[in-house]
């Protein structure tokens, strides 16, 4: 089942992905880094897919709209997910701009607050 809607073979990738099915309302939810917001595929950013009508369909939600480069660090390696009770809560390293930040890498988390949401 593809989770992203990005289109078939446009030359990015969509890697590092991690599922978390909330025990309450049964959805599925992926997060994952996402390099189709960049022609060049070098810069992700976060994306968490949802399913909330048993994995026939998933809406695509970006966490981060700044991409980032992973260069030598392993982003990959730090990148979680937990749901429960509509909330979905995402973990994932990003190497930041030098600019920006004196550390080579930082650690940032998000929430999905699908309370309000309808169940199917």
């Amino acid at each position: 089942m593809r989770v992203n809607s990005n289109p078939l073979h446009d030359g990015t990738d969509q890697f590092m992905q991690w599922l978390a099915v909330d025990p309450v309302s049964g959805a599925a939810n992926v997060i994952f880094y996402d390099r189709r917001g960049d022609p060049e595929n070098k810069s992700a950013t976060v994306t968490l897919a949802r399913s909330s009508d048993s994995g026939k369909s998933f809406m695509n939600y970006a966490w981060t709209s700044s991409g980032f480069e992973g260069k030598d660090d392993f982003i990959g390696d730090y990148i979680g997910i937990a749901a429960y009770g509509n909330r979905v809560f995402g973990v994932w390293a990003e190497k930041p701009a030098k600019e920006k930040h004196k550390h080579r890498t930082v650690v940032r988390v998000g929430l999905g607050d699908f309370t309000s949401a309808p169940s199917k």
